[in-house]
Protein backbone atom coordinates (compact mmCIF):
# COMPACT_ATOMS: atom_id res chain seq x y z
CA UNK A 1 0.00 0.00 0.00
CA UNK A 2 1.07 3.38 -0.66
CA UNK A 3 -0.23 6.39 0.66
CA UNK A 4 -1.17 9.00 -1.44
CA UNK A 5 -3.13 11.53 0.81
CA UNK A 6 -2.50 12.74 4.52
CA UNK A 7 -4.13 14.56 7.30
CA UNK A 8 -1.33 15.80 9.20
CA UNK A 9 -1.49 15.22 13.40
CA UNK A 10 -1.91 19.32 13.91
CA UNK A 11 -5.09 19.52 11.39
CA UNK A 12 -8.39 19.05 12.14
CA UNK A 13 -10.96 19.09 9.17
CA UNK A 14 -14.52 19.29 9.42
CA UNK A 15 -17.09 18.06 6.73
CA UNK A 16 -16.78 14.68 4.65
CA UNK A 17 -13.37 13.89 2.92
CA UNK A 18 -13.41 11.50 -0.45
CA UNK A 19 -10.40 10.25 -1.90
CA UNK A 20 -9.98 7.09 -4.89
CA UNK A 21 -6.30 6.55 -3.35
CA UNK A 22 -5.30 5.16 0.21
CA UNK A 23 -5.11 7.77 2.54
CA UNK A 24 -3.85 8.23 6.02
CA UNK A 25 -5.72 9.91 8.95
CA UNK A 26 -3.21 11.27 11.95
CA UNK A 27 -5.35 14.83 13.08
CA UNK A 28 -9.17 14.65 13.60
CA UNK A 29 -11.96 14.64 11.04
CA UNK A 30 -15.48 15.28 11.91
CA UNK A 31 -17.66 13.91 9.20
CA UNK A 32 -17.35 11.34 6.44
CA UNK A 33 -14.58 9.32 4.94
CA UNK A 34 -14.83 7.30 1.86
CA UNK A 35 -12.32 5.56 -0.20
CA UNK A 36 -12.19 3.02 -2.82
CA UNK A 37 -9.00 2.23 -1.33
CA UNK A 38 -7.59 1.77 1.89
CA UNK A 39 -8.07 4.48 4.99
CA UNK A 40 -5.46 4.37 7.70
CA UNK A 41 -6.33 6.24 11.31
CA UNK A 42 -2.96 6.23 13.04
CA UNK A 43 -2.42 5.95 16.43
CA UNK A 44 -3.29 9.49 17.85
CA UNK A 45 -6.40 10.43 15.14
CA UNK A 46 -9.66 10.94 16.36
CA UNK A 47 -12.51 10.37 13.74
CA UNK A 48 -16.22 11.22 14.56
CA UNK A 49 -18.32 10.35 11.40
CA UNK A 50 -18.22 7.62 9.01
CA UNK A 51 -15.81 5.59 7.39
CA UNK A 52 -16.46 3.67 4.01
CA UNK A 53 -13.42 1.58 1.89
CA UNK A 54 -12.24 -1.33 0.79
CA UNK A 55 -9.97 -1.40 3.41
CA UNK A 56 -9.51 -0.28 7.00
CA UNK A 57 -7.01 0.34 9.44
CA UNK A 58 -7.69 1.48 12.75
CA UNK A 59 -5.25 2.64 15.50
CA UNK A 60 -6.38 5.56 16.85
CA UNK A 61 -10.24 6.82 18.36
CA UNK A 62 -13.42 6.43 16.06
CA UNK A 63 -16.78 7.18 16.56
CA UNK A 64 -19.22 6.13 14.04
CA UNK A 65 -20.17 3.43 11.61
CA UNK A 66 -16.73 1.53 9.27
CA UNK A 67 -18.25 0.12 6.50
CA UNK A 68 -15.33 -2.01 4.35
CA UNK A 69 -16.34 -4.30 2.26
CA UNK A 70 -12.94 -6.44 2.30
CA UNK A 71 -10.98 -5.91 5.42
CA UNK A 72 -11.25 -4.37 9.01
CA UNK A 73 -7.76 -4.50 11.15
CA UNK A 74 -7.71 -3.25 14.39
CA UNK A 75 -4.44 -2.54 16.28
CA UNK A 76 -3.73 -3.04 19.79
CA UNK A 77 -4.21 0.99 20.69
CA UNK A 78 -7.49 1.31 18.96
CA UNK A 79 -10.75 2.33 20.56
CA UNK A 80 -14.16 2.33 18.86
CA UNK A 81 -17.47 3.07 19.31
CA UNK A 82 -20.60 2.78 16.58
CA UNK A 83 -21.40 0.09 13.99
CA UNK A 84 -18.33 -1.94 12.12
CA UNK A 85 -19.56 -3.77 8.77
CA UNK A 86 -17.00 -6.08 7.11
CA UNK A 87 -16.50 -9.31 5.61
CA UNK A 88 -13.05 -10.01 7.49
CA UNK A 89 -12.24 -8.48 10.92
CA UNK A 90 -8.50 -8.90 12.21
CA UNK A 91 -8.46 -7.59 16.19
CA UNK A 92 -5.60 -7.29 17.82
CA UNK A 93 -5.16 -7.75 21.99
CA UNK A 94 -5.23 -4.77 24.09
CA UNK A 95 -7.89 -3.19 21.10
CA UNK A 96 -10.97 -1.56 22.12
CA UNK A 97 -14.41 -1.48 21.04
CA UNK A 98 -18.58 -0.93 21.91
CA UNK A 99 -19.56 -1.54 18.85
CA UNK A 100 -22.16 -3.63 16.82
CA UNK A 101 -20.53 -6.01 14.44
CA UNK A 102 -21.87 -6.96 11.12
CA UNK A 103 -19.89 -9.83 9.37
CA UNK A 104 -21.22 -10.83 5.45
CA UNK A 105 -19.13 -12.26 2.89
CA UNK A 106 -22.14 -11.51 -0.19
CA UNK A 107 -22.78 -7.87 -1.55
CA UNK A 108 -27.07 -9.15 -0.40
CA UNK A 109 -26.24 -9.21 2.61
CA UNK A 110 -24.30 -5.93 2.97
CA UNK A 111 -26.81 -3.61 3.99
CA UNK A 112 -26.69 -2.60 6.94
CA UNK A 113 -29.58 -3.50 9.58
CA UNK A 114 -31.45 -0.62 10.97
CA UNK A 115 -30.53 -0.34 15.30
CA UNK A 116 -33.96 0.19 16.95
CA UNK A 117 -33.97 2.32 20.14
CA UNK A 118 -34.91 -1.01 21.73
CA UNK A 119 -32.31 -3.01 20.84
CA UNK A 120 -29.90 -3.03 24.19
CA UNK A 121 -26.80 -1.18 23.27
CA UNK A 122 -23.29 -3.13 23.20
CA UNK A 123 -21.19 -4.25 25.99
CA UNK A 124 -17.50 -3.27 25.94
CA UNK A 125 -15.38 -5.64 24.30
CA UNK A 126 -11.75 -5.91 25.13
CA UNK A 127 -9.61 -8.12 22.90
CA UNK A 128 -7.69 -9.85 25.64
CA UNK A 129 -5.35 -12.93 25.22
Amino acid sequence: MTIQSYVGSNTTIKGGLECPEDFLIEGCVEGSLRSSGTIVVGKDAVVRGDIVAREVAISGNLTGTIRCSERLEIFNSAKIVGTVQAPIVKMESGARMNARIIMSQSPAEQQLVSHSSEDSPPSLISAQN
